[in-house]
């Protein structure tokens, strides 16, 4: 991360000639195939866009301004009135209540509910969202908030420094956070802080594939990794879950994952 307030440097001040190689490919594979992430790539290159650099100060700066956060993720499309919506709110509501601030999106359905349970509890609500062709919204209920142009810079900013996470019904998109979230304290890259999902209907029929299927018929999962996770519908839990495991403490499990695959891997011959 770098320092608060220091001045970040656009990459064309100091663009080298190979540089301009890499970015005339960028160019030309995305004239051949045009990607939103590939010309997004292109044009902070050319000065067009913040660079993924400032957006991680921007985005950095702003957490620096809350001790504790709690990233909750979810769907987008549901109504505020819909369940799964109105657990977001009751848990952020009450995270906030134990001093965490709450990050999500920024967007609406389980987005606006959770920094809106922030909010109502007098709480950080912080909304870090994104520059989308069609539009996404920040929605009216953060104390800070961000908008990012870069997928990456904005997914490394909601979820690296977090105490916990807390995962509600959602689409792909919630699937992706998860299982990418899930594979870094996996494999020892990030700490070991609680994941909860939140909503039984809506995880046990997923949980019991990666059971039934990952873990048990072709054991492409050891046995331990769903305990990384618990599922649950009581607000109770969440809070307790994320606040009765100090930071420290969720190093300390990252390390400890880390040196137990790294030997596995040793004792199996792998390099």
């Amino acid at each position: 991360m770098l320092l608060s307030g220091t001045k970040s440097v656009s990459l064309t001040t100091s663009m080298t000639e190979k540089d301009r190689i890499k970015i005339e490919a960028l160019k030309k594979e995305n004239e051949r195939n045009e990607l939103l992430v590939r010309r997004r790539l292109i044009e902070s290159a050319e000065g067009g866009l913040i660079s993924v650099v400032e957006e991680f100060e921007k985005g950095f700066e702003i957490l620096s301004r809350y001790p504790r956060t709690v990233t909750i993720f979810g769907s987008a499309r549901l109504p505020q009135d819909h369940p799964t919506c109105k657990q977001a709110f009751a848990a952020a509501w009450a995270l906030a209540k134990h001093e965490y601030a709450v990050v999500t999106g920024g967007g609406g359905g389980v987005m606006e509910a959770a920094n809106h349970g922030a909010i109502k509890a007098g709480g950080g609500s912080i909304g870090f969202n994104i520059h989308l062709p069609m539009e996404q919204n920040l929605n009216a209920y953060t104390t800070d908030d961000y908008r990012f142009e870069h997928f990456f810079s904005r997914k490394v900013t909601m979820t690296l420094d977090a105490s916990g996470y807390v995962f509600c019904g959602g689409g792909f998109g919630t699937l992706d956070e998860f299982f990418e979230i899930i594979t870094l304290v996996q494999t020892g890259i990030i700490p070991n802080v609680p994941i909860v999902l939140l909503g039984t209907d809506f995880w046990t029929p997923l949980m019991d594939v990666i059971e039934e299927t990952m873990d048990k018929k072709f054991q492409t999962i050891d046995p331990d990794d769903k305990d990384l996770y618990i599922i649950t519908d009581d607000i109770k839990t969440v809070v307790e879950t994320i606040s009765q495991r100090p930071f420290g403490e969720s190093r300390d499990k990252m390390f400890e994952r880390a040196y137990r695959l790294k030997n596995r891997w040793i004792a199996e011959g792998r390099k």
